[in-house]
């Protein structure tokens, strides 16, 4: 699955710009573009390069290497690594906080254009079928609204 999380945005060139005399970590920097726990927390697996990086200022990355972390941002891939099935579905805790999100819509509040549904965002329920109910109603309201934006 392949994701750009920052749609009509030109990350690499603001990154470049962002350069001289920059003195913000790339990760503080990004945290103030995506959620902070994506942007902090998840450096390694969105960039690919080990967290540390993130906490090197961005005024000592070289060009090229902001415009292949921001390709890797913008064009983000993930590979699920299998299922435990509908017999082991549980929730977990974490994920896109409801406050980021329209409730009318599931658009993010950040970035226009970018829906989340289901268990991806943090809502907790107790087992029974709670979070299914979440999740398609979540579905639903984010493809109605979808629709009717004709997206």
């Amino acid at each position: 699955m392949q994701v750009n999380l920052l749609p009509g945005q030109e990350l690499a060139k603001e990154l470049i710009q962002l350069k001289v005399g920059g003195r913000k970590a790339l990760s503080t920097i990004l945290a103030e573009r995506l959620p902070r726990r994506l942007a902090q927390d998840g450096f390694e697996p969105l960039t690919g390069h080990p967290a540390e990086l993130g906490l090197s200022r961005i005024a000592d990355f070289p060009d090229r290497v902001l415009q292949e972390l921001s390709g890797r941002i913008q064009s983000w891939t993930m590979t699920p690594s299998g299922s435990e099935g509908w017999r082991k579905a549980e929730v977990m805790r974490g994920g896109v906080s409801t406050r980021e999100l329209d409730p009318r819509t599931m658009e993010s509040r950040r970035i226009p254009g970018l829906h989340f549904i289901g268990e991806v965002v943090d809502v907790t329920g107790w087992l029974g079928g709670y979070n299914f109910q979440w999740a398609w109603s979540s579905g639903t309201v984010c493809a109605r609204a979808m629709t009717e934006l004709g997206a």
